[in-house]
């Protein structure tokens, strides 16, 4: 008989006791909390103006790096939209603006310099993400897109780090999965998207296999 007990939790990570879950079931559900839970971050960067010390490319990649509280429930990603954009539009991105510029000293910009276009709940995890050091007469100047993607497609999306192991007084069905956010969602969402990813797959998984046997008859 399948259990469920919660063990641990607080507002970065989750630890449940999985009692009668088959080894592959638990890993299936670790590996969509890593890999298929969907979070927000930024995949499009338009650069209108940097004249810092940074080349365009590295500054484009620590930017790119940048987790971001995710809103799921009111955006989707590209492929799910449909709008046929290549910036998207107001379902499946949040524009952000970041322009900085030093005047007599050199100033840190972080990513609570960011400023999005319209009021939104998604914004950087943290404000204090130092991004690049620009000195005495330097500017940058960036248009930044947030969109929804999903850990398969790039390491920026993935949601969670997540391990399963065997408890030292458990018995043999008996495992442990802890998920530690990285903080795009809670992790208690993190899990239970995961179990929802891990539902669709089988759905999908049963789907094909029905059209496969009514082919075949």
């Amino acid at each position: 008989m399948i259990s469920i007990k919660l063990l641990e939790e607080d507002e970065k990570s989750v630890k449940v006791l999985l009692s009668g879950t088959p080894l592959a079931v638990a890993n299936a559900i670790r590996r969509m909390a890593m890999n298929e839970v969907p979070t927000m971050a930024i995949e499009e960067v338009l650069i209108i103006e940097n004249s810092s010390s940074m080349p365009s490319d590295v500054l484009v990649h620590r930017i790119s790096l940048i987790p971001f509280i995710s809103d799921i429930d009111r955006y989707v990603s590209p492929e799910e939209c449909g709008c046929g954009k290549r910036l998207g539009c107001e379902r499946c991105a949040v524009r952000f603006v970041l322009r900085a510029e030093a005047k007599d000293e050199p100033i840190t910009v972080y990513s609570g310099d960011m400023v999005p276009e319209e009021e939104t709940s998604v914004k950087p995890v943290s404000p204090r993400i130092p991004i690049v050091k620009i000195g005495p007469g330097q500017k940058i100047e960036l248009e930044l897109y947030v969109r929804v993607g999903k850990g398969r497609k790039h390491a920026k999306w993935q949601a969670a780090i997540a391990t399963l192991y065997e408890p030292e007084d458990g018995g043999k069905d008996e495992r442990i999965l802890y998920v530690e956010s990285i903080g795009f969602l809670s992790p208690r969402r993190i899990l239970l998207e995961a179990a929802k990813a891990l539902e669709k797959k089988v759905l999908e998984l049963e789907n094909l296999l029905q059209e496969a046997l009514q082919q075949g008859v």
